[in-house]
């Protein structure tokens, strides 16, 4: 009788993730028999999978637990963990995307309805943490050299971001939410109030820095390479607040023809 082949290991893993995910697979026959039933022996895997995804969601949204409270961060991010399953082996990438599950729970948006735009500040604060520091400071007499040049020269100025730098709008006060949490000091604040945000990987610490619409789009603008001479009169008058922000890292005139 011919020996059975063994099973195929990518199979085998996508078996085994899908047990771990309670969904339907043979898996469970593949488990050795002992004291304790193989769904029982599955099921402490799946434990360990969900707290240690879990742990990871803990680390990536403090300030969303800090609002919520240790036992409904528990339950949202194990619900997190089954709806949205691991898809690398390297845990620092995940946690995308807990904004949308708690979208999905409206007892959650009803009692804290800025939790989801919170959601996303910090996993752009995760991101821009993961990118490279930058180490700049702005040129801001080369600014000046070049924009006291030709009119048209200024319309041609081109504006570098740094590659850790991330930009979110929001219908919530989340920035000033954001630090609130992060340094314990909790104030009364309208919880109705936009506001955009500005997230850059420092030389030593993560910036969160509170714009306007006009600030994000500019800084959107100039990551797209295009020149001031796109920007509208709005995204001008924020410029010399960002810069003084560090937001940007230089400045240089495109050549004729090269304009974007």
């Amino acid at each position: 009788m011919a020996a059975s082949s063994p099973p195929d290991l990518q199979q085998l893993q996508q078996d085994f993730a899908a047990a771990l995910h309670y969904h339907p697979s043979p898996v469970a026959a593949q488990v050795e028999d002992g004291s304790l039933s193989a769904d029982q022996r599955l099921q402490i895997y799946r434990n360990h999978f969900i707290l240690s995804l879990s742990e990871v969601l803990e680390v990536v949204y403090p300030a969303v637990k800090a609002v919520i409270g240790e036992t409904c961060f528990a339950q949202l991010a194990r619900q997190h963990v089954l709806r949205q399953p691991l898809q690398h082996g390297n845990v620092s990438h995940y946690g995308d995307g807990l904004a949308d599950t708690i979208a999905e729970y409206p007892e959650l948006t009803d009692a804290a309805p800025y939790l989801a735009a919170l959601a996303r500040l910090e996993w752009r604060v995760d991101r821009a943490g993961h990118a490279p520091a930058s180490h700049h400071a702005f040129p801001f007499a080369k600014l000046q050299q070049l924009a006291t040049g030709h009119a048209d020269d200024f319309s041609r100025l081109q504006l570098t971001v740094p590659e850790a730098t991330r930009c979110l709008d929001a219908d919530a006060p989340v920035a000033t939410l954001w630090q609130m949490i992060t340094r314990n000091q909790i104030e009364t604040i309208d919880l109705d109030q936009a506001e955009s945000v500005v997230i850059q990987h420092r030389q030593d610490h993560i910036a969160v820095i509170r714009t306007n619409r006009a600030g994000t789009a500019l800084i959107r603008l100039s990551q797209r390479g295009e020149t001031l001479g796109r920007a509208s009169e709005a995204m001008l008058a924020e410029l010399g607040e960002l810069a003084r922000q560090q937001i940007f890292s230089d400045v240089q005139v495109l050549p004729q023809g090269d304009t974007l």
